[in-house]
């Protein structure tokens, strides 16, 4: 059973115990949180969602904050290494700020011949997405359910963060198995065989989403393991999250190399496809560069070394950084 947010409030002011939990941790009382008294003007809703399949990756993100809210998709055919976005940004009130929040996990964004949608039910315990675009040059229709009740998938693991005065909470869900269709153009894929990741950012903070770099690993048809990567390694696998400490990184040409320092991974990342986006703020947009690599090497989740037959990884940082 997921655990209630309101159990991590301080009792006498109300304000998130800052820190890290693993395991499912409810988001639907955000209305009890104090905060600074300028906070609304730098408040943020957003969602990252990921969907991996043999074929392709697709990127969802839908925010909002009180001055603009939009969705950005990213699609990348892993056979032909096609890349392609689509976003919208929109200021002021929007269809995205008046039909969802985090409180009822609901994020819908829709404008002219563009809708993205994801929704989360606890009560069913699926999470659902969608999206439809349809312009000169892309012709997309993605439909994915994802059951989020599975008990081997129960880890989450959430973290809330001083923000200034205030504060953050982010909370990423471990691989979820997904099923749908996916249409792009003139490619039509089954996604029974994929995974969805996803994660929700609320608080208070100058980013309207946040830079997230990430690794999907396939060790067999069905071990898949999945790293997230920020101050410390964090691994998912066989419904647990397993902290793997600092990484350790290192070039070799154009090649990233990651360890860690209990030698208990070496993977190596060659890029594939690189690309600068806009990345929008509170206050004006800044860029970034989203680099997408493939992964080769080797990880020891418990005794056993396990070689990777694919994988791929997502890094994200600041342009000139």
């Amino acid at each position: 059973m997921k655990e209630h947010l309101g159990s991590i409030l301080h009792p006498s002011t109300l304000e998130p115990l800052f820190g890290k939990y693993f395991g499912p941790v409810q988001i639907d009382n955000s209305k009890e949180y104090d905060a600074g008294i300028f906070s609304k003007f730098r408040s943020v809703d957003s969602v990252l969602v990921d969907i991996l399949g043999e074929k392709v990756f697709l990127e969802l993100r839908i925010y909002a904050t009180k001055f603009k809210s939009g969705a950005n998709l990213l699609l990348w055919n892993r056979e032909t290494g096609n890349l392609q976005e689509s976003s919208l940004l929109e200021n002021g009130t929007s269809s995205f700020i008046h039909q969802g929040s985090f409180k009822n996990g609901y994020w819908s964004f829709t404008k002219s011949d563009k809708r993205f949608n994801f929704r989360l039910d606890d009560n069913i315990r699926q999470g659902y997405t969608h999206s439809a675009i349809w312009e000169k040059n892309l012709n997309f229709q993605l439909d994915a359910l994802a059951y989020t009740g599975d008990k081997n998938k129960g880890n989450w693991f959430t973290q809330i963060s001083p923000s200034g005065k205030d504060w953050i909470f982010k909370n990423h869900s471990p691989d979820l198995k997904v099923e749908g269709q996916l249409s792009w153009n003139d490619l039509s894929v089954s996604l029974e065989n994929g995974l969805l990741s996803y994660t929700v950012f609320k608080g208070y903070s100058s980013e309207a989403f946040p830079l997230e770099n990430r690794i999907y690993l396939n060790i067999s048809a069905k071990k898949k393991v999945h790293l997230y990567l920020e101050d410390e390694i964090l691994v998912w696998t066989n419904g647990e999250v397993l902290n793997f400490g600092e990484p350790v990184w290192s070039n070799q040409g154009k090649k990233k190399i990651l360890k860690d320092q209990n030698s208990k991974l070496e993977l190596e990342l060659e890029p594939e496809v690189e690309a600068s986006f806009l990345r929008p703020k509170n206050f004006g947009k800044e860029k970034f560069i989203k680099t997408l690599y493939t992964v080769s090497g080797w990880i020891k989740t418990k005794t056993k070394k396990d070689k990777i037959l694919n994988g791929i990884s997502i890094l994200e940082k600041i342009q000139g950084t």
